[in-house]
């Protein structure tokens, strides 16, 4: 590959990442006077939305474990219960993401739908 090439390359490269960022520019526009929400990196929110996950000072698995010391509660209860402790969900349905770590997790014990710490 000759000298030139690589400048010709070099050239259109940077042509073409100048003409993206215009375009993105223009696209954000767009979005933006279609009433879109403020997303930085352009992107459309018309697909799934994902929200930030909580800042918690425990884990879910840790808050469950503390919930459920010395006793055995149903599901809506140690939800209530992590939920007493701070810990703050970011699922439209937390039981849903309780019950998951629940059911898949060894740790807990389920018996007549009572969950507890397993041995």
């Amino acid at each position: 590959m000759k000298l030139t090439n690589v400048n010709q390359y070099v050239a259109l490269r940077e042509a073409l990442v100048k003409e993206k960022a215009k375009l993105e520019a223009r696209l954000n526009e767009i979005h933006q006077a279609l009433g879109g929400s403020d997303n930085q990196d352009g992107s459309s929110s018309s697909g799934p939305r994902r929200g930030k996950r909580a800042k918690n000072e425990l884990s879910m698995k840790e808050a469950t474990v503390k919930a459920l010391t010395g006793k055995a509660l149903t599901r809506q209860e140690v939800l209530d219960a992590v939920v007493a402790l701070g810990y703050k969900f970011s699922a439209k349905n937390p039981l849903n993401s309780l019950s998951t770590l629940l059911y898949s997790d060894k740790s807990f014990k389920n018996t007549d739908g009572k969950f507890s710490i397993g041995k």
